[in-house]
């Protein structure tokens, strides 16, 4: 026999006297998946199915300044949410951090330690200390700049040897 799931709605008030869905304070959840992206109205907000500790599903919407995009992320890696009761029902405050975000340490250091690490840049890429620095540019283009140093790499330059020596 097919289970059936329902969505408990909870985006009208709750009228007076009566409980709101999730009780005061906080609450951790996680975000199951996108209920509706309101692509028709230009101000509507995406709606997402949640599911509290206790197990039921709601529907709530993000509070302010929280980004659509970082809930989406949430969702796909099964990251811990905040939800609130809010006037308009259920809001998504934010995410529950569970790790270090990358910072530099008392030193100054940034250190990134992985087994592959790719950065992406929709326009170009610049790398930067002083006295140095390395740009790539769409279309393959690369400059390496120093202080008695530059290379600009446009077209095609090769160089295959263990040790090369320029005078």
């Amino acid at each position: 026999m097919a289970r059936s799931r329902t969505v408990q709605q909870s985006t009208a008030r709750p009228a007076r006297g009566e409980a709101k869905p999730l009780g005061p304070g906080l609450h951790p959840g996680v975000v199951e998946m996108i209920v509706a992206r309101g692509e028709e109205k230009s101000d509507a907000r995406p709606a997402f199915q949640v599911r509290p500790g206790d197990g039921r599903r709601l529907l709530a919407t993000l509070a302010a300044g929280v980004s659509p995009a970082f809930i989406e992320e949430c969702m796909r890696e099964g990251r811990t949410v905040v939800l609130a009761d809010a006037p308009g029902g259920v809001a998504i405050l934010g995410a529950l951090q569970t790790a270090s975000a990358p910072a530099p340490d008392a030193h100054g250091t940034l250190a990134l330690d992985a087994r592959h690490l790719r950065l992406r840049a929709r326009e170009t890429l610049e790398l930067e200390v002083p006295g140095s620095s390395l740009r790539i540019e769409p279309g393959g283009a690369v400059r390496i700049e120093g202080d008695r140093l530059v290379i600009d790499m446009a077209a095609l330059v090769r160089i295959f040897s263990a040790r090369v020596e320029l005078p």
